[in-house]
């Protein structure tokens, strides 16, 4: 009987913050990652989304797309000539998001996978008591998030060593479960 491999895909989130005793391709072994350009120093993220003119041509200027995939919106590549070497993505975001990459990367990742591990989030419930634009920006954010698992319930959603309970709003997705790095490490 043969085992069949699941395509498996990290994304990371901005804030991601990965034990310094953790070696980066033991996690690699498992999926390529997924992230925003701010990941990347850290965890030299596979595929890298840069969802902003200014920084994309900044990233483009130095040929950051020679150190990994980076993705950029089609807009953005028609405005910068269509550069070399560097992947587009259509869409646009309709409200005023934060961490726009992390969705993006969500998007992308799932198209490709199986499995997506979440690694670095944080989805325990919104806080109401922030500043009113922050917490529409959080609001609007946490949405985007809770359509992409619900627009791709075929892929199987794992949050990893999410610290306190998920937002109810997140809790009673089928494809959606939380593990620990050491459980999904050992399969």
């Amino acid at each position: 009987m043969h085992k069949i491999k699941e395509n498996i895909s990290w994304v990371l989130s901005d804030s991601v913050a990965l034990d310094p005793t953790q070696d980066i391709e033991e996690l690699k072994k498992v999926g390529k990652f997924w992230g925003s350009w701010r990941t990347w120093r850290a965890c030299q993220t596979d595929n890298v989304i840069c969802h902003d003119q200014v920084k994309a041509n900044e990233l483009i200027q130095r040929e950051f797309q020679n150190l990994c995939t980076l993705y950029i919106p089609e807009s953005v590549s028609a405005s910068l000539y269509r550069p070399e070497g560097v992947r587009v993505y259509a869409g646009e975001f309709v409200h005023d998001v934060m961490r726009q990459e992390e969705i993006v990367a969500m998007h992308l990742a799932a198209t490709t996978s199986d499995i997506v591990i979440m690694l670095g989030w944080d989805f325990t419930k919104l806080n109401t008591d922030a500043d009113r634009l922050q917490a529409n920006q959080a609001q609007h954010h946490r949405n985007l998030v809770q359509q992409a698992f619900k627009t791709y319930n075929q892929i199987q959603w794992v949050i990893v060593d999410h610290v306190g309970p998920l937002d109810p709003n997140l809790a009673n997705l089928d494809n959606l479960v939380t593990d620990t790095l050491a459980t999904v490490l050992s399969f």
